[in-house]
């Protein structure tokens, strides 16, 4: 297919033609290369070599490379906010700057920076130079530093100025005459005692990391000063007076760390931090809290406890009280499934019901601690069976209550749980010795529960009773349970009934009253 131009767009392609070939012809094919090809150079300069050449009182001379052609620029000034000195014309790879006109035997800060024809600029480290200082003494010695260069933060500093002893600074001040020196020595030291006696910064709020009895409590500070962590239970602190405190032995820092040890699991601490520097200027926090984690469960114990037609039940036990969760799976269909219980407890048994006959399932316990921490145990299998097992009876309590009057009343309440829906039918005889016919406690109505409870009130009071328990589920096992004992309370006896029975053992004839 061949498309027609209209006539403007030729004459544009045209216009557009002609500059390029006069550009080529004006500037060299090899520039004009570079002109058209700006756009697609996007990596900076490299520089390398950044060097001091010459430090005077009043001058410094630097020096350093680039891989490619590229323009000079140097920051500088007293603070690290520098100032520009530029030559913006991109065409060399090795560049000298000097810098005039500056203030001698003062430490000026300074970066070197070159940019290429498309404009990337390469940054050098910061560094920093001292100038030497004219001023001389009365015997004729230059009494200015050596030259320094430091670069901070670059891989391969230079020389670094050795610091003064205080000695010999005062030495060097007596021997200043000059009025002006001398006021501008003492501006400059209440500016550095101001930077000193300014109050130490705590920068932001402390983090701590929490685990069940230790915390890691770190925070920053705007200069280098000790660590310190005062903490305390938040039940029972007054706000002021902490009970701990533990203090860090690595030496004065602005990056602070300290862990905390001997805390109680899952409890709310209240701390704050505080540090001091060299000049003993010491910053602390507000108080803050945290809470140590809760002591993970263990499970351990783990079983099946019974298989049924349509229902298993597991059990297991925790080292710590925890909620109870089991997940289990029917492995033929893949349908998952879940049952919990939200109360706290050491000993655990779930109960898995409408399950299918005949299916292999897989289950998981999942144990979450009182701080929502939760462990998972390895899976357990089983496959549901026709029930031939019996309800487990468990739980059996019994309590008796006599009521005074003419009759004295006694009632007995008798309570047990099974495992599975069960009827359950009680069965007492007086005494422990075998051979005297039970009494049954027939029910009525035929009832399956969990929860039993039976009230008896024919007891007699101070008497000993034997008692049992049979119980069928609704497959029709049935099992009896263990011969149970219980006491009767004693009769009470009032005043009047006292009196005579002490004149009946002391004189006979009370007994003829009435008669």
């Amino acid at each position: 297919m061949i498309f027609k131009m209209s006539k403007p767009y030729t004459r544009l392609i045209l216009i557009i033609s002609l500059l390029v070939a006069f550009v080529v012809s004006a500037l060299g094919v090899g520039l004009a290369q570079q002109v058209f090809s700006q756009t697609a150079d996007s990596v900076p300069p490299q520089i390398s070599n950044v060097e001091i050449k010459e430090v005077t009182d009043r001058s410094v001379t630097i020096t350093w490379e680039t891989n490619e052609d590229a323009d000079t620029l140097v920051n500088y000034g007293l603070q690290p906010d520098l100032g520009i000195v530029r030559i913006p014309v991109p065409e060399r790879r090795v560049h000298s700057v000097t810098l005039e006109n500056l203030e001698a035997g003062r430490t000026y800060f300074f970066r070197v920076i070159s940019a290429d024809r498309s404009g990337n600029q390469g940054i050098s480290a910061d560094y920093k130079v001292q100038l030497s200082d004219s001023q001389q003494r009365g015997d004729g010695v230059d009494v200015g530093n050596e030259p320094a260069f430091v670069a901070d933060g670059a891989d391969t500093p230079t020389i670094a100025p050795s610091s003064p002893t205080v000695q010999e600074i005062v030495e060097q001040i007596n021997e200043i005459t000059d009025p002006n020196k001398l006021q501008e020595i003492v501006n400059e030291v209440v500016k550095s005692i101001q930077g000193i006696t300014e109050d130490l910064t705590i920068v932001g709020p402390p983090t701590v990391v929490p685990e069940t009895t230790t915390a890691i409590v770190r925070w920053t500070t705007d200069r280098e000063s000790s660590s310190e962590v005062r903490f305390s239970p938040t039940n029972g602190f007054d706000g002021t007076n902490f009970a701990y405190s533990q203090v860090s032995t690595l030496g004065m820092t602005t990056e602070h760390e300290i862990r905390l040890i001997g805390l109680e699991s899952f409890t709310e601490y209240s701390f704050k931090v505080i540090s001091t520097d060299t000049f003993n200027i010491t910053g602390e926090s507000r108080v803050f809290t945290f809470k140590t984690r809760a002591l993970l469960p263990e499970i351990r114990n783990l079983r099946v406890l019974k298989v049924e037609e349509n229902a298993a039940t597991l059990a297991w036990d925790t080292t710590v009280p925890a909620r109870a969760l089991v997940e289990y799976q029917d492995q033929t269909t893949g349908i998952q499934s879940s049952v919990g219980r939200p109360t706290l407890a050491t000993s655990h048994q779930m109960r898995l019901a409408d399950l299918t006959l005949g299916t292999r399932y897989v289950a998981f316990v999942i144990s979450e601690n009182s701080g929502g921490d939760r462990v998972r145990s390895q899976p357990i299998q089983f496959i549901t069976v026709r029930d031939i097992a019996p309800p487990i009876i468990s739980n059996v309590t019994n309590e008796s209550t006599i009521f005074p009057g003419s009759e004295s009343r006694i009632q007995t309440i008798v309570e047990w749980v099974t495992d599975e829906s069960a009827s359950c039918v009680m069965s007492y005889r007086e005494g422990v010795a075998v051979g005297a016919d039970p009494v049954v406690l027939e029910r009525e109505v035929v009832e399956y529960n969990t929860k039993h409870v039976e009230v008896i009130v024919d007891f007699s009071p101070a008497t000993v009773y034997q008692f049992w328990l049979n119980c069928t589920d609704e497959a029709g096992n049935s099992i009896r349970s263990e011969d149970f004992v219980l006491f009767t309370p004693i009769q009470e006896r009032n005043i009047i009934d006292i009196i005579i029975e002490n004149f009946q053992s002391t004189f006979g004839w009370v007994r003829n009253i009435g008669g």
